[in-house]
């Protein structure tokens, strides 16, 4: 007997929902695009354990009529299609007729619907893909999902949802897209019998912005509308004050579809070049508005990625519209007014805007227009300026800041001229005890004499270091100091954030945070750790919670990306003077950790230059 055999129905239909469904978010986006099809206006999605174990998309659209109710969970049936030619002018979210099978497959299932025309819906229940009653019943127009127990008879499927929290961070996020792709239509999100975001379907994006993103979002983004090759580019780009540290923040879509492609990402950001800091990316929601045929959207199974036929003309629809935008708007930050409190010990000076929360309330089409105000002058440093200072014995010195003993991976040179940085191997730290402080230069970088040997230290690498090492041992041992802010901030978060920070509110508070929730997706944050000191701001804290998120994945503790964030901040900067008491402290400081050579990022701290080395450039020697 041969080995080869055709697979049961249901073996079948389970294999691919796991194609069509991966995870709660993959079942909602499906229901709401059927949903959007059926020309809805209000659509209301309700998640329990981040829709692991109950779903329901409740909609007031066209409904479905009785004798089409069990037709629609056959496999492949489906109303928006009914031959190939018909994908080339296709302009409704589903068409394969697959999602309602999967579904079904694999999951406990309700649904109710009615049409305008009929006087009773219709309700069909199911289990595992059965049918296991249909009968009559009281409903509104429209349809109801509702959807239990995710997975249940695919235990291999269902082990690799992760938390409740992360999965209800991706329904937030797939709601969010959908919201934004249509204006018009009012959706609504309950997690666990409390709503996260509600839009007001009102056909205007920036009321969307402002429901999702608040206030700050919504005063600083700039429309654009433009058009070349039969491409329209319509939405909003977002000012560069309010990128990120993250691509989570840039939502496309083409003809309301939402979609990912890397054609359009590296549009948007080759139009930002030169505005934006290294690793900051924008925000922006952009729809495009392309004939079906210009593009197609069957290559996943879920429909998230596209082709275009001519990717040249989307690029330059998307890059000249964003530039548009960018080169006929004022890019001039809005400054807070200074605060002339009297600076406190232990408290940090405001020097944030003031958030009113009855602001926060204003629709957005009653927005105040920015006030503007010019970049503050700072003059260049001049070379001549800078004091040439006396050759002075180091000393040891009490430290300002408690040395760390924790240990750091060392990094090796690998190419001739990292040879230059000074290793252990060749350089003692001991050594170094013994140097002479010879200066500063360009107020950046510390000069030391040992023997024949030079040494330069970039002053603002090395704090850094102290200060990850310092941080990182103090919150291993649970001895993180917080400081009490003068003024607390109020903070808008998205779903995802506001899911992600809760989840590890306790590595937050080990890091010295204070933070509390005050309202729908808002916090209040009252402390932060005292080594960020009084330079934090809210760009800090959105940096650090970009960095956290993006590194640590399921894995509970604080990542060490958001401990090299928060050292960075807190660390001396470069272009700033140093008496010769601070260089001698942070010297001793520097040489009492365990790497004392390299940056958080693997820079060099310290590179050596010998007297020889001196000689040959001199030609004193050949």
């Amino acid at each position: 007997m041969g080995s080869i055999v055709i697979l049961d129905e249901r073996t079948a239909n389970q294999i691919a929902a796991g194609e069509v469904i991966e995870r709660p978010a993959s079942v909602i986006k499906e229901l709401v695009e059927n949903s959007i099809d059926a020309e809805a206006t209000a659509i209301t999605v309700e998640i329990k354990k981040g829709g692991i174990s109950y779903i329901r998309v409740t909609d007031n659209g066209s409904g479905m009529e009785s004798d089409d109710v069990e037709m629609a969970f056959e496999k492949h049936a489906t109303s928006k299609i009914r031959r190939i030619e018909d994908l080339d002018s296709l302009a409704t979210m589903g068409f394969r007729g697959e999602a309602l099978a999967s579904i079904a497959a694999v999951s406990r299932l309700e649904v109710r619907t009615k049409t305008a025309a009929e006087e009773t819906g219709t309700l069909v229940r199911m289990e595992g893909g059965k049918v296991l009653s249909v009968s009559q019943t009281g409903c509104p127009t429209g349809t109801t999902f509702i959807v239990k127990d995710l997975f249940f008879n695919t235990p291999a499927r269902y082990k690799f949802l992760k938390k409740d929290s992360t999965e209800a961070g991706y329904v937030s996020s797939m709601m969010m897209r959908l919201a934004l792709a249509h204006p018009g239509i009012s959706f609504k999100l309950i997690s666990n019998n409390q709503v996260q975001h509600h839009t007001p379907g009102n056909h205007d994006l920036v009321s969307v912005i402002y429901s999702l993103f608040g206030n700050e979002t919504a005063r600083s983004v700039l429309a654009l509308d433009h058009e070349e090759a039969g491409i329209k580019v319509s939405g909003f780009a977002g000012k560069p004050e309010i990128a990120r540290g993250t691509r989570n923040n840039q939502f496309f879509f083409i003809n309301g579809r939402t979609i990912k492609n890397r054609v359009l990402t590296a549009a948007l950001e080759d139009a930002y070049k030169t505005l934006l800091m290294q690793n900051k990316f924008p925000f922006c929601v952009l729809n495009l508005a392309i004939a079906p045929e210009m593009y197609d959207v069957n290559v996943h199974p879920q429909k998230l990625e596209v082709r275009f036929s001519n990717e040249s003309a989307v690029y330059s629809a998307v890059y000249h519209g964003v530039k548009s935008a960018l080169t006929s708007a004022s890019l001039i930050r809005e400054l807070a007014a200074p605060s002339y409190e009297p600076k406190r010990n232990a408290t940090i000076q405001d020097t944030h805007p003031q958030v009113e929360m009855d602001t926060m309330k204003q629709p957005a089409s009653n927005l105040p227009p920015p006030q503007r105000s010019p970049f503050p002058w700072k003059p260049e440093v001049n070379a001549d300026d800078v004091p040439v200072e006396t050759v002075e014995p180091l000393k040891p010195a009490q430290p300002v800041i408690d040395p760390a003993h924790q240990s750091s991976e060392r990094p090796q040179p690998d190419s001739a001229e990292d040879q230059e940085a000074i290793t252990q191997k060749e350089h003692g730290s001991g050594i170094l005890l013994e140097a002479e402080i010879v200066g500063q230069v360009f107020d950046t970088y510390i000069i030391l004499q040992e023997g024949h040997n030079m040494y330069l230290i970039d002053q603002h690498a090395a704090h850094e270091r102290i200060r990850y090492e310092t941080l990182k041992k103090k919150i291993s041992e649970g001895q993180a100091f917080s400081q009490m802010v003068l003024e607390p901030y109020v903070v808008r978060l998205s779903p995802a954030e506001y899911d992600f920070l809760f989840s590890r509110m306790t590595d937050f508070e080990r890091a010295g945070f204070e933070i509390e929730a005050f309202g729908p997706q808002t916090i209040i944050i009252r402390s932060v750790p005292d080594i960020l000191g009084d330079g934090f701001g809210l760009d800090d804290f959105h940096e650090i919670l970009d960095r956290w998120m993006e590194t640590v994945g399921e894995r509970t503790g604080i990542s060490d990306e958001a401990i090299y964030m928060m050292a960075c901040k807190s660390a001396i900067k470069a272009n700033r003077r140093m008496e010769k008491d601070e260089i001698r402290a942070l010297v001793h400081q520097l040489l009492s950790m365990d790497n004392p050579y390299t940056c958080v990022h693997g820079r060099p701290v310290i590179i050596s230059i010998s007297q020889r080395e001196l000689e040959k450039r001199f030609k004193r020697i050949v």
